[in-house]
């Protein structure tokens, strides 16, 4: 997954790898597997990079062409039971079964019970995959908004 948005942000802000590697507390090379789509960059830290920049997780993954600045940063620990409430509501919205959402992220539907009770949170794949399916916001699936 190629967030080539993380490198033009990088960029517009003037800053190395290095010094986003730092605020994230991981390794350069980390960060540049998870900037050049090598490695897939985990929601934790997908939340505290676009709080760092004051961007939306939607801008920065693709779900949104809106790369209008937040007015604060958002906290960077991820309520893992809200998350699941938004997802429930979401799917509930649009009338769905687990099972409905578990066949069109090709998964099973475990995980998505797994998700919804808060059990564990949702991979960075799915919750894309999950806000692009549904026309869900991911900054509101993460309670960001």
């Amino acid at each position: 997954m190629n967030f080539k948005r993380l490198r033009e942000l990088r960029n517009l802000e003037g800053v190395t790898q290095q010094a986003v590697a730092d605020i994230l507390q991981v390794q350069r090379a980390t960060y540049a597997g998870w900037e050049t789509g090598k490695d897939i960059m985990p929601l934790r830290q997908l939340n505290k990079i676009a709080n760092n920049y004051k961007i939306s997780l939607d801008y920065i993954t693709e779900l949104s062409n809106d790369n209008k600045k937040m007015k604060s940063k958002i906290g960077d620990v991820i309520d893992i039971h809200l998350v699941s409430e938004n997802l429930k509501k979401c799917r509930k919205e649009k009338q769905l079964t687990q099972k409905d959402v578990a066949d069109a992220l090709q998964t099973t539907q475990s995980n998505i019970h797994k998700y919804e009770t808060g059990k564990c949170l949702i991979t960075t794949v799915y919750a894309i995959e999950f806000a692009k399916h549904f026309s869900c916001s991911l900054d509101e699936i993460l309670g960001r908004k």
